[in-house]
């Protein structure tokens, strides 16, 4: 029987493993952010190298530098273009991986909730529709459903039933 010690590192392991996961992708997005920059460096310093005077180019460089800026915005505009594929796989991603670890948690949290007590609904019950049904327990079945409510709701007036009928019982 899992606890909410069980439950938690659950949820803690799939949370480490998120933030992981997620740090990975901005990594990988800062990397392309980079290379868009060194290639707009690049860029910059071939269009200076063309403008020199003295160049063997120069003579052709407003015709190479039209050229040139007209690749370079290609660059960019593919670049971004990249990039905002890259964010939203990113995205699609991070929303199927944290739904990978949250169906299956939240399937072993009801399982716990329904596992751990003898009384099928005891946690929409009131105190008098619990009390009600406590006559019909074992001593091991009372026991377990005051380790549930002790975990749980906490409620005095049961808990004090719980206790005289174990006490009873034994």
């Amino acid at each position: 029987m899992m606890d909410r010690n069980a439950s938690g590192r659950l949820e803690r392991g799939a949370e480490g493993a998120q933030a992981e996961w997620l740090g990975a992708m901005q990594s990988l997005a800062e990397q392309i952010q980079k290379q868009q920059q060194n290639s707009q460096e690049m860029m910059n310093t071939y269009m200076q190298l063309l403008n020199t005077p003295g160049s063997y180019l120069s003579g052709q460089a407003e015709q190479h530098q039209q050229t040139l800026q007209q690749t370079a915005q290609l660059w960019i505009e593919q670049a971004q273009q990249q990039q905002q594929s890259f964010q939203q796989m990113t995205q699609e991603i991070m929303g199927s991986y944290s739904q990978l670890f949250n169906i299956p948690l939240s399937y072993a949290k009801e399982g716990l909730r329904d596992a751990q007590s003898p009384i099928e609904g005891y946690d929409e019950m009131t105190v008098e529709e619990a009390s009600g049904r406590l006559g019909a327990l074992s001593t091991e079945e009372l026991r377990e459903v005051r380790d549930y409510e002790e975990r749980n709701k906490n409620r005095d007036t049961i808990l004090e039933q719980l206790d005289r009928r174990i006490r009873g019982g034994s």
